[in-house]
């Protein structure tokens, strides 16, 4: 039994590790493993050799995946088109397996974005394009998504975009599973049904969660729900059961008709088959394909006639992921998924004697408990309502939604009016029931994030508190434990450090979150990219959350380019700011702000903060750019977002009479050539220089001259597309400590 899970330990270790082992610590662990095996010396055998498994599996992802020095590079590539392509309002977004590469080594899959393809594109075509591919990579931050990680994860070779060239031709078309997704969800699409309910359905159907209104999708996720209209584990072990009762009933009734059958054995079957078609017709997505496995080890020793304990068969479920998943241990999902089974599966023998209702609710109970461990490391929302509302709601979208929905999608085929009237039906019901949540107060759903940073040492004390909490009765005093558990998500929350500033990786954008002990100001909010993607909601509040902020008391936005501002009605909808200042008026966002205005200055808990330009709002474009002075002691931070050398120049006067030297610097414009003007750089002689820019962008900031002006100015330099997000923290006015993302939390793909 242990062996399963020292393998599943092995493998998944590796995803920390910061670089991989060449072939001879291979061979040589391997070497161990079966020496400690015919010792004896069984777990740690297992241990090391699942450690060979994620190192080969590593070394195996980064040999197919586009070498670096061909980033970024041109090239002719025939391949199919996987998946359903995804159209937001930007370019669209597919994947290309790859099927011939003359001038590059072996690739598996792309990534492409196409911005005006000369048709619809559709899973199953074949076609020829001249593409820019790059190697991929993502930003890092603390908190963030591991971008990098999700498309290694994705088997994705190379990320790249389609150039316009007479080479581009469609020059075939197969049919394949996804072919007939795609089909499906234009049916539903011309449907007459509104556009919640075939956003619903779509999602339900086919896992295609894109059609879903992020109003939709916001109250969902408030009240804890949002799992229900994603294609999961639950829905597919939901199938699974029904397939499982569905076969047992046919071989009893085949048995009433004097044919012989194992009901038994047929459900298994069944419900094996249920739960392969769902996962299929859903993408078979690396959750599916978790639910799949967890499933098969079950149904397996069913028909093997094995009798295989509770810990076991997690176990096997657990190395089964972990092989075809070994970088399933970094997602919240996989924590999720296999926390909620692992707490069903403790409270079997609690439960047995419990009447069902009594039953249900210990069920819910127990599985919130668990799946709240993980819901505070990955700073997600907790809804206190969320056990009721689960335990009335699962039932009705398991039971009575999504059979619909699938059955409305297999009589599809042959009968389009019924398929619509089966549609119809789960569409009323999923309109119910959004009409109904709309209806509670906000009071009781609303979501609560704690106040206090996540990190694995707070979530291992929550573990145990938990732990203790789901004891057995006999346990003295436990019930005292959980009104402690619900003030932690209250306690205050205060900076440790009576400064900080992080400079955040947004890519080719900017935004900085700067902390004193008790206030929170962010400066610029990054880039939006299309309808579904701005890294205001997803790079800069997953950080502040991690940070356990919950409130931001200023946002200043430099200006309204999009590389600055377009994240910002993503983050204030999110989390609010109290007050926001712009050095140039936003568009389309739903929130008031003031005009940054020189002279305007504060104090926050004994750090000063002054606003040096503009001096009117008549301008507009770079040089509108709210300049931001940050003052702690003797020591000075610029914030000077997109100015050019002719705002510099006015600045100059202003910068000469200031009583500290500027510690913190960063870099006008990304370290335009344009901007860091010789005189500028010359009269700062700042210590450390910040560049916020993306990742061999077409814009080349920063310009190498701009990097040796200030190098010759003794400066230190920092660039968020090399090091990750770089967090500068004054333990003292004369203390600063300096650290970036990726020195932090090296990984082997970096």
């Amino acid at each position: 039994m242990y062996g399963s899970y020292s393998f599943a330990i092995g493998i998944f270790a590796v995803a920390y590790w910061p670089t991989l082992p060449g072939c001879s610590a291979i061979l040589l662990m391997l070497a161990l493993g079966i020496l400690s095996f015919l010792l004896r010396f069984k777990i740690p055998a297992w241990l090391l050799w699942g450690m060979c498994f994620g190192v080969y599996w590593g070394h195996a992802s980064l040999a197919v995946q586009l070498p670096e020095s061909l980033t970024p590079s041109d090239h002719l590539v025939t391949g199919i088109v996987q998946g359903i392509p995804v159209d937001d309002g930007h370019p669209q977004r597919f994947n290309l397996k790859v099927l011939e590469t003359p001038t590059l080594p072996e690739l598996r899959r792309l990534r492409i974005s196409w911005y005006q393809p000369p048709q619809e594109l559709q899973p199953g075509q074949v076609w020829q394009l001249k593409v820019r591919l790059r190697r991929p990579r993502g930003s890092v931050n603390p908190g963030g998504f591991d971008y990098q990680a999700w498309l290694m994860r994705q088997n994705i070779s190379a990320t790249g975009y389609v150039r316009e060239s007479p080479h581009n031709r469609h020059l075939d078309s197969v049919t394949t599973i996804d072919s007939w997704r795609y089909q499906l969800r234009k049916f539903i699409l011309s449907s007459p049904l509104d556009e919640q309910s075939q956003g619903f359905i779509v999602a339900l159907t086919l896992g295609d969660r894109s059609l879903i209104a992020k109003t939709d999708w916001d109250r969902l996720a408030r009240f804890g729900l949002v799992h229900l209209l994603v294609v999961s584990g639950l829905h597919i072990g939901l199938m699974a059961a029904m397939g499982y009762w569905l076969g047992a009933s046919l071989i009893r009734v085949a048995t009433l008709l004097g044919l012989q059958g194992n009901a038994v054995y047929g459900g298994s079957v069944a419900a094996l088959l249920f739960a392969l078609g769902y996962s299929l017709l859903a993408g078979f997505s690396l959750p599916t394909q978790r639910a799949l496995v967890m499933i098969a080890v079950a149904i397996v020793a069913v028909l093997l006639n094995r009798h295989v304990s509770r810990a076991s068969g997690f176990g096997l479920a657990l190395a089964g992921v972990a092989v075809i998943d070994p970088l399933a241990v970094l997602s919240a999902g996989f924590w999720l998924s296999f926390g909620a089974v692992a707490g069903l599966l403790w409270l079997v023998p609690v439960a047995v004697n419990l009447s069902r209702w009594w039953r249900g609710i210990q069920v819910q109970w127990v599985v919130f408990l668990v799946l709240w461990l993980p819901l505070v490391f990955w700073q997600l929302p907790v809804a206190w309502f969320a056990p009721v509302v689960n335990m009335l709601v699962i039932p009705w979208i398991g039971f009575l939604v999504v059979p619909v929905c699938l059955l409305g999608a297999a009589v599809s085929l042959f009968n389009w009016s019924m398929a619509v009237y089966l549609w119809s039906i789960a569409g009323w019901q999923l309109e119910q029931l959004m009409t109904l949540l709309g209806t509670v107060p906000m009071p009781v759903w609303l979501p609560v994030y704690p106040h206090w940073p996540a990190s694995f040492s707070n979530t291992l004390v929550l573990m145990l508190l938990a732990i203790l909490l789901i004891l057995p009765n006999g346990f003295p005093g436990r019930w005292l434990i959980a009104p402690l558990l619900v003030a932690i998500f209250y306690l205050p929350n205060t900076n440790p450090y009576p400064l900080s500033l992080t400079v955040l990786d947004v890519g080719q954008g900017l935004s900085v979150v700067v902390r004193t002990s008790k206030h929170t100001l962010v400066y610029d909010v990054g880039p939006a990219h299309g309808r579904q993607f701005d890294t205001g909601s997803a790079v800069v509040a997953p950080f502040l959350r991690r940070q356990g902020v919950n409130r931001i008391d200023r946002l200043i936005i430099s200006h309204a380019d999009n590389d600055h501002a377009g994240g910002a009605a993503g983050l204030n909808y999110l989390i609010p700011a109290e007050d926001v200042l712009t050095g140039e008026k936003l568009e389309d966002v739903d929130f008031k702000a003031r005009t940054c205005r020189a002279g305007e200055s504060w104090q926050w808990d004994g750090i000063d903060f002054a606003v040096l330009h503009p001096h009117n709002s008549a301008g507009q474009g770079n040089n509108q750019s709210c300049v931001l002075l940050i003052g702690y002691g003797t020591e000075r931070i610029l914030l000077t977002g997109d100015i050019e050398s002719l705002v510099e120049q006015q600045l100059l006067d202003t910068l000469q009479d200031l009583r500290g030297p500027i510690r913190v610097l960063l870099a006008p414009h990304h370290g335009s050539k344009t901007s860091s003007s010789a005189s500028f750089v010359s009269v700062l002689s700042p210590v450390h220089v910040v560049f916020s820019a993306g990742y061999r962008h077409h814009y080349g900031h920063p310009a190498e001259a701009v990097r040796e002006r200030y190098q010759s100015a003794g400066a230190v330099l920092w660039n968020t597309a090399e090091q990750g997000a770089v967090q500068f923290n004054w333990v003292s006015a004369d203390n600063l400590e300096v650290t970036n993302a990726r020195s932090d939390r090296p990984r082997y793909w970096y």
